[in-house]
């Protein structure tokens, strides 16, 4: 089964080609109240629809933001689907044209999730490969893989896609995939990544890879709570884990003391959601520490907002609204300058018109 990763040659001259089409970087000086820029929209490049964002700032304050380009249709894997990126050096402001970041040549690859190793530096696009005719919902022994792309050079080059599925699926279970959005690395170095997993009684449920060594070895926590689906995690200042997860009409959340073993789970019933994938993010800058939770906050995909925790998510804020209209997948990360960034799903008649990346300073947030 071939497939083809960007060569670092052929990055490497693309990039550079294109960096005279840049606009040059604005003073970085103090963030905007709001703007709002569309990425990615349905007919561009001859693409149907962009879905499924993930956004990271990296260790040289590069934003990378990564969908999927989905060729035929807005449908999920095994549709024909490539992964793309673009990229801002100044902080949002303007970014570069769209290009490919993995496509293959049978089957599809989607469902992007963002990782940055803060000691390395490096960046990691984890994903989801399907071969031909190949979903979540195909039935064993033929499964979606887990696989991984990084890079060394704030994402200008990146490697070979390398499998992970052995490492990280149990034979007996029928289906896996790593949770699209933006994920982290703890203050001890460990890289979580949350996964859906089809164990083999056809259960699915929200777990967590990790590694403790840089990718290389990875263990996966037992079952966090039932009927779990796409999920996000934070570590909480104490050092605990704080899930946040896909569930139906209100977000489920469970708690960790060790990283690993979750209490019981519970729904959060000031977080409604049409069940959807979200995005959740711990804000520290400024003396000011806050979790940061973005959702279409209806019980259908519309409403795109954000809300914010000054307790740990034990409650929230009433949420701000930045799209009204529909909208459905959403990442949200904190920037080294102290501002937000949200990319999100949107569109005027349906949720996937569009991916848009809305940034603005936290007095904006905090003067709901």
């Amino acid at each position: 089964m071939s497939s083809r990763a960007i060569s670092s040659r052929a990055v490497s001259s693309r990039f550079t080609r294109r960096s005279a089409l840049l606009i040059p970087a604005l003073a970085l000086g103090r963030a905007p109240d709001l703007t709002q820029t569309d990425l990615f929209t349905q007919g561009e490049g001859g693409v149907n629809t962009y879905r499924i964002p993930a956004l990271l700032e990296t260790a040289r304050g590069t934003l990378l933001a990564v969908a999927d380009a989905r060729h035929d249709g807005p449908r999920d894997l095994p549709a024909r689907i490539s992964l793309v990126v673009r990229r801002s050096l100044d902080r949002g402001r303007t970014w570069s044209p769209i290009q490919t970041l993995r496509a293959v040549r049978e089957g599809g690859v989607g469902d992007a999730s963002l990782l940055l190793d803060r000691k390395t530096g490096r960046i990691w696009c984890f994903h989801a490969f399907g071969p031909p005719g190949v979903g979540f919902a195909t039935p064993a022994p033929n499964t979606l893989q887990v696989h991984a792309i990084h890079s060394d050079d704030d994402g200008v080059t990146w490697s070979a896609p390398s499998d992970l599925t052995p490492r990280l699926k149990n034979p007996a279970w029928q289906s896996i995939f790593a949770t699209s959005g933006t994920h982290f690395q703890t203050a001890k170095g460990r890289y979580l990544l949350p996964l859906v997993v089809r164990d083999e009684h056809g259960k699915i449920a929200s777990r967590n890879a990790y590694s403790d060594d840089g990718g290389q070895s990875w263990l996966v926590s037992p079952a966090i709570a039932p009927d779990t689906d796409e999920s996000k995690v934070i570590e909480l200042s104490g050092g605990g884990l704080l899930q946040n997860m896909r569930n139906g009409r209100r977000r489920t959340i469970a708690r960790s003391a060790d990283g690993v073993h979750f209490e019981a789970a519970a729904h959060d019933e000031a977080l409604i959601d049409p069940g959807c994938n979200a995005g959740f993010a711990r804000y520290r800058h400024g003396g000011r520490e806050l979790l940061l939770f973005t959702n279409a906050a209806s019980e259908k995909r519309e409403n795109i907002s954000i809300r914010y925790s000054r307790d740990e998510g034990r409650t929230w804020s009433q949420p701000r609204t930045l799209h009204s209209g529909p909208g459905a997948y959403s990442a949200v990360i904190p920037l080294r300058d102290g501002s937000i960034a949200v990319l999100y799903e949107r569109g005027d008649k349906s949720s996937v018109e569009r991916i848009t990346c809305a940034r603005f300073r936290l007095d904006w947030l905090l003067s709901q």
